[in-house]
């Protein structure tokens, strides 16, 4: 029998990593929240006699300055955020103080899936980002991506800056939420208006 060649068809592909990037992944089976529930600013699956949930979280590497500091389930505030840009050449401008801002459109009141950056004040000045959101929802599931862009500060900031990010997930008068997993990415872009 000759050698085989070429790559060996028994190994599993190594995954690309692109230098600048981070990645967050939160994995979490069937939370369902329907009426006459309380929100917390976070959840846990846990097992008991009966299995209810499953998850996994793999915790890595946040950009230095523009780091994800927590996660989970809330209200979507009043007044409705403001939605992020998801065009590269028109970025959301982040100000020189603390927000809200909506993944998608967000309607106050509703049920939300967010995210916690804080801006560091080292973060350098009129640098873009790019944020992909993958959010799996519903028993099918309905997986929506959304890639936003934000840009920081033209001048520092003199404190660090925290801003959060709603998924709008619906309201909970409309019947049971369902929400299967969540992935983020962050990348931090070589100059304004260039991320892929």
């Amino acid at each position: 029998m000759p050698p085989l060649t070429g790559p060996n068809p028994f190994r599993a592909p190594r995954p690309h990593r692109a230098r600048r990037w981070a990645w967050a992944g939160t994995l979490v089976a069937l939370l369902a929240i329907g009426a006459g529930w309380t929100v917390a600013a976070s959840f846990s699956v846990s097992l008991g006699s009966t299995e209810t949930g499953a998850g996994t979280y793999h915790p890595t590497t946040a950009l230095t300055y523009f780091a994800e500091v927590d996660a989970g389930v809330a209200i979507v505030p009043t007044p409705a955020p403001t939605t992020l840009s998801t065009t590269v050449g028109t970025p959301t401008v982040l100000p020189a103080t603390a927000t809200n801002y909506g993944v998608n459109t967000a309607t106050a009141g509703d049920v939300g899936q967010f995210w916690k950056f804080t801006e560091a004040t080292t973060a350098p000045v009129s640098t873009e980002l790019v944020l992909r959101f993958s959010v799996s929802t519903g028993a099918g599931p309905t997986i929506t991506q959304v890639t936003a862009y934000v840009e920081t500060q033209a001048v520092a900031p003199g404190s660090a800056l925290t801003f959060v990010l709603y998924f709008d997930l619906g309201a909970v008068s409309g019947g049971t939420i369902t929400l299967n997993s969540v992935l983020e990415i962050t990348q931090q872009c070589s100059a304004v208006g260039t991320c892929p």
